[in-house]
């Protein structure tokens, strides 16, 4: 079957920081005064916070987003924490459990939890009480801040992904997209349910600026025939889910049916390859049905079942991963 010549579009292709110097009277003969030493065996003591406050951004409401911080001990003997009183609506702690003692140089490090119930800003502090807390050396306190919004700040496009029937013993791409929302995600690592689906395209860990787009590729192989689902988990460093994507598709029997597809070659400067689309219905929706470029203008499709009608399109791409608008239709009847 013959497909006339692709109809392309144009392929489009410092900061500065002042030291003040403050000059002294020079003291006088009757002023001068004697440094007393410090006894070797004096204790001194000092605990810091890493950061000393915690910003959480924007958090949609019934999510979480942890951050972490690290508490070190700085002075020259033990030092043991009693008692952690979190304030403010919506924050927690998770990974610290008092009483705790740091020894000498030693750190610790949990995280802060933000879970907003509503969609406004929010303030809180962490306070910690130690054996060397006192008037003199006030109670250490970490500050804490963040936002709560009504919507996701990561959504996925599509919600979900159907890859329709694929013969078993083969398989389909499909691509998703990851799109932040004002403020950046970064994301740990991936999941899913089904051994039938896998994720490719992505390197973890990964940032998604805001505003920012990631694609990646959902490849269907089904093992037996019948209906497949799944789902995609995006999560973060502690493992909780930012979203998730519905995954699905149909393993079809092996059969002995193939459409092969052949199309005049683009008259487009630069372009590289083809990708082939399939579709149900007349004028779509299409889905690429080739994994990788196709370099020819030739492509045999093997995934075709009997008794079903299939719509077929092509595109061109040039060496920017520019892609053409489709090609014309046409129809193939699978007896």
């Amino acid at each position: 079957m013959r497909l006339p010549g692709a109809m392309s579009r144009s392929l489009l292709s410092p900061a500065v920081i002042l030291i003040l110097l403050v000059s002294m009277p020079r003291a006088g003969a009757a002023d001068v005064i004697a440094p007393k030493p410090a006894s070797p065996n004096a204790r001194t003591e000092h605990l810091i916070l890493t950061p000393a406050n915690l910003g959480f951004g924007k958090v949609a409401v019934g999510r979480r987003k942890l951050r972490t911080v690290t508490i070190t001990n700085l002075g020259n003997s033990s030092i043991t924490l009693f008692q952690a009183i979190t304030k403010g609506d919506g924050f927690t702690l998770s990974g610290l459990h008092v009483p705790l003692t740091l020894a000498r140089g030693e750190r610790y490090t949990f995280s802060g939890v933000f879970a907003p119930r509503s969609g406004s800003d929010a303030s809180g502090s962490i306070s910690f009480a130690s054996d060397v807390s006192s008037s003199a050396k006030p109670i250490l306190t970490l500050g804490l801040r963040g936002m709560g919004t009504d919507h996701d700040q990561l959504t996925l496009d599509p919600a979900t992904i159907d890859f329709g029937t694929v013969s078993v013993g083969s398989n389909a791409d499909q691509r998703g997209t990851l799109i932040a929302s004002d403020s950046e995600v970064t994301i740990s690592s991936a999941t899913i349910s089904s051994p039938e689906f896998t994720l490719s395209g992505l390197s973890f860990p990964f940032t998604v600026p805001a505003g920012g787009r990631q694609g990646y590729t959902v490849t269907f192989t089904p093992q037996a025939d019948g209906a497949v689902s799944a789902i995609l988990s995006f999560l973060t460093y502690a493992g909780e889910s930012l979203t998730i994507q519905g995954l699905t598709g149909i393993g079809g029997a092996q059969h002995a049916h193939s459409v092969d597809l052949l199309w005049n070659a683009s008259t487009s400067e630069d372009v590289i390859g083809y990708n082939v689309h399939r579709g149900k219905t007349s004028g779509g929706p299409y889905r690429k049905i080739n994994s990788v470029l196709n370099a020819s203008t030739i492509y045999t499709d093997a995934s075709v079942l009997n008794g079903d009608t299939y719509y077929y399109v092509t595109t061109a791409v040039d060496s920017n991963d520019q892609e053409s608008v489709y090609s014309n239709e046409v129809q193939a009847i699978v007896p």
